[in-house]
């Protein structure tokens, strides 16, 4: 089958988008899959972990070369980061003439590689930009972390219609084979007042609810519906490098009772159970 490509997007910055983008492709690696890691967001969080963990091949190619290098190729080795190059990626947008030259590279980049992996993941940028647009049009899947603030919510919007690079407008437009998996609430805290009325308005607006992840096809009750929990151990994990199930004691719990679920079901809608 060929690589499986997954973009990992959000408009809006902080809402554990990388963090969840480092999970899903040490997840698959984990499972004996081939992966491809993409860090198209300057900022490189989903870079430095997957590096500080030493679990993958560094490209000598940094991300950039995607969308600039029509031959542009990446190692072969069964887990691989291209990382990002903050100031290249940056000056993407800024060359408007070029635009179509970089979205043809991503999507032929995606083309060449379809036998050499299993997965591609791409964590982009909180923006909507030519790297975020050109993800979106060469990605088969693509999925939303987001977190339960008001300012979050205003977002989805956005995230769905704008005309530019909402989900909803690349579809129609250009890539009609684009899944959305779903929104993945992130660093939930029921205890929090904020927290519980943000998850009501989600399950309460039907444009929502049908929209979030679910464990299962037809969800019934709230209990059917993904998230991730606030952990201090998503923190520790990004400044560490550590895999999450290689850890022992709470940790570890963390990983089987609360991560390992929405991994396997993530994996099962994109064709992996």
């Amino acid at each position: 089958m060929p690589a499986r490509v997954l973009t990992i997007t959000n408009q809006k910055g902080g809402v554990g988008k990388s963090t969840v983008a480092v999970l899903i492709a040490q997840y698959f690696a984990y499972r004996g899959l081939r992966v491809l890691a993409l860090d198209f967001d300057s900022q490189g969080d989903f870079s430095r972990p997957l590096i500080t963990s030493g679990k993958c091949v560094v490209s000598k190619l940094t991300a950039d070369k995607v969308f600039t290098d029509p031959g542009a190729t990446a190692e072969d080795a069964p887990f691989v980061l291209m990382r990002e190059d903050n100031q290249v990626l940056k000056d993407l947008e800024r060359q408007p003439d070029r635009y179509n030259e970089f979205a043809n590279n991503v999507r032929r980049f995606m083309r060449r590689h379809a036998e050499a992996f299993d997965f591609i993941v791409i964590d982009t940028n909180p923006a909507q930009d030519i790297r975020v647009l050109s993800a979106l049009v060469a990605s088969d899947f693509v999925l939303a972390p987001i977190t339960l603030t008001k300012e979050a919510l205003s977002g989805i919007t956005n995230l769905f219609n704008d005309p530019r690079t909402g989900i909803l407008a690349v579809k129609s437009h250009f890539n009609r084979k684009l899944e959305f998996l779903g929104m993945l609430p992130v660093m939930v805290d029921e205890r929090n007042a904020i927290d519980r009325e943000c998850l009501g308005l989600l399950m309460g607006a039907p444009a929502y609810r049908q929209r979030l992840l679910t464990f299962v096809d037809e969800p019934t009750s709230g209990r059917d519906f993904l998230k991730l929990k606030h952990r201090t151990i998503w923190r520790s994990m990004h400044d560490s490098g550590a895999v999450l199930w290689e850890l022992k004691g709470d940790a570890r719990d963390v990983w089987s009772s609360e991560v390992e679920p929405v991994m396997q079901r993530i994996a099962q809608l994109m064709g992996a159970a």
